[in-house]
């Protein structure tokens, strides 16, 4: 009895140590990449709950509970194959970093909660992103932004791991740094596998055709092949002096209504500035059809004439409208209006910030509109991403 009872605790024992060696190779790393990259991150105070994170999702990555299609098969799930292209991973030590996204408070969210939640829909693939304002919560602290980004991208990385034939993932990128920002761009695409490039709409009251911002989207351009950037609204603001302040001039939740028009201003930037002409490359994703850009568009490019024809060619090829949120009741409808074909047009669902509830209404929107053939339908639950992505999503 007393040797089994030995055997026992040596055998946990030497669990736990290989454990332990584990947990200080992963963390190792990570930190020995960063350092590659002149990057603290040790300027983090949550850095301990975000690499044990990570730890655990690498430990856990060959386990079959976490192993999608095993847990979609135990789930039943309807017969969808949706590639969701915009979609949100929330560990804990975010959520306590940013305890409110948009006027709204940030949602609570697990990993096997949001595979959970990809069986109820029938979503086969999801590219996965942290959301706004990702890296940017430490207004005008360098070194903490860059660190941010770095981590943001470790912690996504580690949940494709888990399942690297379903998830894919955006990387984050430390604007307005834009230096650093490249080196950061070129690490989670180079390393992690990243699929395509995570920027909000504004960052520190600049928006994305800002001159600062050029030498970044020259950096990306000249990669090679189809660069993808996701283009995510975010709470605009301010800068006055050394201090941000909230631009939101209603007494709405920004992530209502602000959103939208984030959307409108950022794409009108990138247009007028000819961002959007002057780097092939680049593939935009475009999250809400568009928010309120599409009705914009006359208005803005009219007073532009030398640019209108080859801005809206570009808006119909090398622009993706995903359709995020109750955009196909009727929304849907003003990215048709100026041209946009329906090849162009992806599926996203913004879970968990639009929660699991709302989520039947929006997919059966899509299966249900009347503007669409059904072979159209699943070019946009699926075949549009693929043609997007192509080698990426495999």
């Amino acid at each position: 009895m007393k040797r089994t009872t030995l055997l026992t605790i040596f055998a946990t024992l030497t669990s736990l140590s290989v454990v332990s060696a584990r947990d200080t190779d992963v963390t190792d790393t990570i930190l020995a990449s960063a350092k590659a990259d002149n990057i603290d991150l040790t300027v983090l105070p949550f850095l301990h709950d975000a690499l044990d994170e990570i730890t655990t999702v690498i430990e856990d990555a060959n386990d079959e509970k976490r192993d999608l299609g095993s847990f979609m098969r135990r789930q039943i799930p309807t017969p969808n194959n949706i590639v969701d292209v915009h979609t949100h991973v929330v560990p804990a030590w975010y959520k306590k970093l940013v305890p409110t996204t948009g006027g709204n408070p940030t949602p609570d969210w697990t990993f096997d909660d949001h595979l959970a939640f990809m069986a109820s829909e029938g979503i086969d693939r999801a590219i996965f992103t942290f959301s706004a304002p990702g890296p940017s919560v430490f207004l005008g602290n360098k070194a903490r932004t860059i660190a941010l980004a770095r981590l943001i991208n470790e912690q996504t990385a580690a949940y494709c791991k888990a399942n690297p034939s379903k998830l894919k993932f955006y990387a984050h990128v430390p604007f307005p740094h834009t230096a650093e920002a490249i080196t950061e761009a070129t690490y989670a695409l180079t390393k992690l596998g990243a699929v395509g490039i995570f920027l909000q709409s504004s960052v520190e009251g600049k928006y994305l055709g800002d001159t600062s911002f050029t030498p970044f989207f020259k950096a990306i351009d000249g990669l090679g092949g189809r660069q993808i950037l996701f283009v995510h609204p975010a709470d605009a603001l301010l800068k006055v002096g050394s201090s941000f302040i909230d631009a939101n001039p209603t007494p709405y939740v920004s992530g209502k209504i602000e959103f939208y028009f984030e959307t409108a201003r950022t794409l009108m930037d990138l247009t007028l500035t000819q961002t959007i002409h002057n780097f092939t490359n680049i593939h935009y994703v475009i999250p809400h059809v568009g928010g309120a850009f599409p009705s914009t568009v006359d208005r803005i490019l009219k007073s532009f004439p030398t640019i209108y024809d080859s801005s809206l060619n570009i808006f119909n090829t090398r622009f993706w409208w995903d359709s995020a949120g109750p955009t196909y009741f009727h929304q849907v409808s003003g990215l048709l209006g100026i041209g946009v074909p329906t090849s162009q047009l992806l599926y996203g669902t913004d879970y968990p910030y639009a929660p699991a509830p709302v989520q039947p209404g929006s997919l059966a929107a899509v299966k249900n509109s009347p503007l669409f053939t059904a072979a159209e339908k699943t070019a946009i639950f699926s075949n549009n991403a693929e043609t997007l992505f192509g080698s990426k999503l495999t």
